[in-house]
């Protein structure tokens, strides 16, 4: 029984370490990660965005201004 208690005593105690260690130092250790890095991305998705323009445009109504043109009829 005492050891049952010390194992999940000790358990409870590594995951709480764990977890404080984990988030100290995984900002610090991916912080240059090339991967995961934002302006990373943004580059790659700039580079994309002259490739192929119109792909990223997402057009909605409320957006777009317009006036309404009256045709006039010429006889």
């Amino acid at each position: 029984m005492k050891y049952i208690f010390e194992f999940i005593l000790a358990t409870i105690i590594i995951f709480f370490v764990w977890n404080i260690l984990k988030r100290l130092f995984f900002n610090a250790f991916y912080k240059n990660f090339p991967a995961l890095n934002p302006k990373n991305q943004q580059q790659s998705e700039q580079t994309n965005s002259k490739k192929m323009p119109n792909q990223k445009v997402k057009w909605d109504a409320e957006t777009v201004d317009y006036e309404e043109v009256k045709e006039e009829k010429k006889h």
